[in-house]
């Protein structure tokens, strides 16, 4: 299992993989929906204007990653968190914003009885 500072570095290096142009900010949103079961969508700004990631060239290991990420940061039952917001900037700082979305937790749970 990586640690919580490897993942966040192997989550930058997709970015920067995948975006093949000039960028000061790129960001991935991630929606956790279950253990395996993650979403993503993703774009960069470049002078001024936002543009998408193509997400398709992504890694799949990057949904393995943010299951682990998921696992240890909700360790406990503390930090409950089904989003999550990636931010890379050009200069190689970053942010990781975690969000509880009770909307997406409830249309998850009425799908699954459905």
């Amino acid at each position: 299992m990586k640690t919580v500072d490897e993942i966040y570095e192997a989550i930058a290096k997709e970015i920067l993989n995948v975006i093949n142009d000039d960028w000061d900010k790129a960001c991935l949103e991630f929606e956790f929906v279950e253990e395996g079961v993650v979403g993503y969508s993703g774009d960069y700004v470049n002078d001024g204007n936002k543009k998408d990631i193509e997400v398709e060239n992504i890694d799949d290991d990057v949904i393995d990653w943010l299951s682990q990420l998921h696992e240890i940061t909700t360790e406990g039952g503390n930090n409950k968190w089904n989003r999550a917001i990636f931010t890379l900037f050009s200069t190689g700082k970053f942010d990781m914003e975690f969000i509880w979305d009770q909307e997406l937790y409830d249309e998850i749970e009425s799908l699954s009885k459905g």
